[in-house]
C-alpha cells in the first residue's frame, strides 16, 4: 500500500508505505518550512513502530535546524495542547489513531497546536514528491530536549472541570484504554476527580480489541460495566483523541452521543454560542443548537476542517460526532478524549441523573454506517445518487460527497480519504425508512 496524504496527516502501513526514511524526509521538509531555530513538539502513541518513527522524525527536524521538545508517549490531545502551551512553532504527532496496529501516521501541527490546513498539506505533498533532503551545517543543527508534559496537561485540563462537584458525587467508572496512550493520562485524571476506576486492557502496546472503539468492538467493556455496577464506561482509541461511552445498562452509545452530551452541556452553561461539526455528524446537533439558541456550522469530514473553521468564527465548542471527538477551544483546538470524559462526569454530577436518563432527553435517531468497495467512477455514482434524492424530493448537499436531506431522514455518501471505499451514512427518526434508503443507495453503488 502506498503512502496516503489526507487532511488529517500522512499515513501508511509500516514497511509498505511508511518507514523511517520517509518519516525523516517528511520531518525535514516540515522543519524547513518552520525555519532554523524554531521549536517543534514531538510525541507518539504506543504502537510498536512508534519508537523507530520517532527517532527518524526527530533526526529530520534536527537536520533542518529545528529544536525538538520530545514529550514521548502521550495522547494526541496532549501533544496538540503542548504545542500551543509551550509556544512551539509546530509539532508532529506520531500516531495511526484508530487504524490497525500495522499502520502509523504523521500528523503535522501548526503554531497553535492545530492540524495543518489541507491546503498546506498539499504544498507539503508537492515538496515531498521532489524528494529533496536538505541539512543545515553542523553548527546550526537543532537540539533535542525530553520533557514529560502529562502533569502540566492534567493540571491545565482540571481548570475546566468542577473537581469538588465530581468528587462529591462518588462515581464509578470502567475504563478501556486498550493498550493506548490514554493509559498514561485518563486513569490519573479520574483519580484526581475522585472517581472509583476499574481500568481494563491497560498494558501499553498490547491491543486486546480492534483499535477503533465502536459499539461492535466494546462487548467486553459493556459486560464489565454491568457486572461491576459501574455508573458508566469509557473507551479510547490508541491516541485517546476519541471517546466512546457505555451506559450503566451496558448500552454502547453511537459516537455522536459523546459529542452531543458535551456540546449540549457547554452551550447550556454558556447560554448559546457557535457550534462546528462535520458533515457526517448526526442531526441531533441541529436539535441541540435550536434548543440552546446557538449557531451551527458544518464542514467536510476531518479534524483539520473543523478546527480551522472553529478558529475562523470563534466557536464555543465543536468536534466530529462521527468519531466521538470533542473540541473545546478554551482548552486547545484538537479532539480530546480525556477532556470529554471529565466533562461528562461533571454533567452527570450536576444533573444528578443516570447517564441513560440524560441521554433519553435527546431525540432518538437511528444511524446506520456502511462501507462499500469503490468499483465504478465517482461521477457515474454521483448521477445515480442525485436521481435518488430527486425522486424522493430530498434536498441535495455537496459540502462533502453528496448529502440527501429531508426533515426526518438524511444520508451522506462520500469517498473515504484513507481507503479505496465509499462511506455511507443514513440517519432517520424511523428505523425501517432509514434501512430502505440505505438499501436503495447500496444498490446504486454496486
Amino acid at each position: 500500500m502506498s503512502l496516503i496524504f489526507t487532511p488529517l496527516g500522512i499515513r501508511g502501513i509500516v514497511g509498505r508505505g511508511l518507514d523511517a526514511h520517509i518519516s525523516m524526509l517528511i520531518a525535514n521538509i516540515f522543519g524547513r518550512r518552520l525555519g532554523k531555530g524554531s521549536l517543534a513538539v514531538v510525541g507518539r502513541d504506543t504502537r510498536p513502530s512508534g519508537e523507530a518513527i520517532e527517532r527518524a522524525v526527530i533526526s529530520g527536524l534536527l537536520s533542518a535546524g529545528v529544536n525538538v521538545l520530545n514529550i514521548g508517549i502521550a495522547p494526541t490531545p496532549t501533544i496538540e495542547w503542548a504545542t500551543a502551551k509551550y509556544d512551539a512553532n509546530g509539532g508532529i504527532v506520531i500516531s495511526g489513531s484508530h487504524n490497525p496496529p500495522e499502520w502509523n501516521a504523521l500528523k503535522l501541527l501548526g503554531k497553535e497546536g492545530i492540524l495543518l490546513h489541507p491546503d498546506e498539506m498539499e504544498l507539503l505533498r508537492s515538496e515531498f514528491e521532489k524528494g529533496r533532503f536538505e541539512s543545515v551545517p553542523w553548527n546550526e543543527m537543532g537540539r533535542e530536549e525530553q520533557y514529560d508534559a502529562i502533569g502540566d496537561y492534567l493540571e491545565d485540563l482540571l481548570r475546566f472541570v468542577d473537581i469538588e462537584r465530581v468528587r462529591e458525587y462518588k462515581l464509578k467508572v470502567c475504563l478501556d484504554v486498550n493498550g493506548g496512550a490514554g493509559a498514561y493520562v485518563t486513569p490519573y485524571l479520574l483519580n484526581e476527580l475522585g472517581v472509583k476506576t476499574l481500568t481494563i486492557n491497560s498494558a501499553p502496546g498490547i491491543f486486546v480489541r480492534e483499535l477503533e472503539p465502536r459499539p461492535d468492538t466494546l462487548e467486553d467493556l459493556s459486560k464489565i460495566v454491568v457486572a461491576t455496577g459501574s455508573d458508566l464506561g469509557f473507551a479510547h482509541d490508541t491516541d485517546a483523541d476519541r471517546l466512546t461511552i457505555v451506559t450503566e445498562r451496558g448500552e454502547v452509545m453511537p459516537e455522536d452521543i459523546t459529542l452531543a452530551l458535551v456540546v449540549d452541556y457547554i452551550l447550556e452553561r454558556k447560554g448559546g454560542g457557535k457550534l462546528v461539526v462535520n458533515a457526517a455528524s448526526s442531526r441531533i446537533f441541529d436539535h441541540i443548537a435550536r434548543r440552546r439558541g446557538a449557531e451551527i456550522h458544518r464542514t467536510p469530514v476531518g479534524e483539520a476542517y473543523v478546527t480551522h473553521k472553529m478558529k475562523e468564527i470563534g466557536a464555543t465548542v465543536g468536534g466530529e460526532g462521527s468519531c466521538g471527538g470533542v473540541i473545546l477551544p478554551d482548552f486547545h483546538l484538537g479532539r480530546d478524549g480525556p477532556l470529554a470524559a471529565a466533562l461528562i462526569l461533571e454533567l452527570i454530577a450536576n444533573r444528578g441523573k443516570s447517564l441513560s436518563d440524560i441521554i433519553d432527553d435527546f431525540p432518538k435517531y437511528h444511524t446506520i454506517r456502511k462501507n462499500i468497495p469503490m468499483k465504478k467512477e465517482w461521477k457515474d455514482l454521483e448521477e445515480k445518487l442525485i436521481r435518488i434524492g430527486e425522486r424522493r424530493g430530498m434536498r441535495l448537499d455537496f459540502l462533502d460527497g453528496i448529502g440527501l436531506i429531508s426533515e426526518d431522514l438524511w444520508a451522506l455518501v462520500r469517498l473515504s480519504k484513507t481507503e479505496h471505499k465509499i462511506r455511507v451514512l443514513v440517519e432517520g427518526r424511523d428505523e425501517e425508512e432509514a434501512e430502505r434508503l440505505l438499501d436503495e443507495i447500496s444498490e446504486a453503488l454496486t
